[in-house]
């Protein structure tokens, strides 16, 4: 009879040790799957924005503390953009709707950060981005301030010489960085951008970090 409880007791152990080897080899392949496949890219892990203050529609500074709690999408252009700034807008206003649907517990926040400090006054982006969405958001300040945030995400722009001085164009990448609620980027959708694409992709990578970055 002692044998058997013996036997048992060994029995189990041994099940509590497989299981525990289980577990471990389980949570190793999660950490260690190829990030989801999107229309872009994502990071294996969330890379820092570094230091830097702006200001947003409201006037009111704007630090990279200020990104955490929240999903947030950030698309570079400037309001005086006579056509893919106000697309992408339209875009990512649907892919909110979408996303409220889908994964109706991820925390967003859209961002537009002007490239174009001299003419995007604060309320002038607030006019402008509230237009797209009432929950939209801008962002500005001194050009080396945005040039930080935007070499931290990858975002290019430039002002070709020579054009006139009121209705210059500025050229400029038309990313979408993805920031997880740590503050730190997690993706980078690239154009085109269609909204249902970027409701799917942004499904896939909630899916795969959301409960890790709450």
């Amino acid at each position: 009879m002692r044998g058997s409880v013996v036997t048992l007791g060994l029995v189990a152990a041994g099940l509590a040790v497989g299981a525990g080897i289980a577990a471990n080899l389980s949570w190793r392949h999660a950490a260690t799957a190829p990030p989801p496949q999107i229309g872009g890219y994502v990071l294996p892990e969330p890379r820092s924005l570094g230091a830097f203050e702006l200001v947003d529609e409201t006037g009111a500074k704007f630090a990279p503390r200020d990104f955490e709690g929240r999903w947030s999408f950030l698309y570079f252009g400037y309001t005086y953009c006579p056509d893919v700034c106000p697309l992408a807008l339209v875009e990512l206003a649907d892919v909110k709707k979408r996303l409220a649907e889908r994964a109706p517990s991820a925390r967003l926040s859209f961002f537009f950060v002007s490239v174009d400090p001299r003419r995007d006054t604060p309320e002038r982006l607030h006019e402008y981005v509230t237009y797209f969405d009432p929950e939209f958001r801008g962002l500005t300040g001194e050009p080396a301030q945005i040039a930080a945030l935007a070499n931290a995400v990858g975002a290019v722009y430039f002002v070709e010489p020579g054009q006139d001085e009121k209705t210059y164009l500025v050229s400029h990448s038309s990313n979408i960085a993805l920031l997880e609620p740590g503050g730190g980027l997690r993706a980078v959708f690239t154009s085109p951008h269609v909204a249902g694409q970027l409701a799917d992709d942004f499904a896939a990578i909630f899916a795969r970090y959301g409960a890790a970055a709450r």
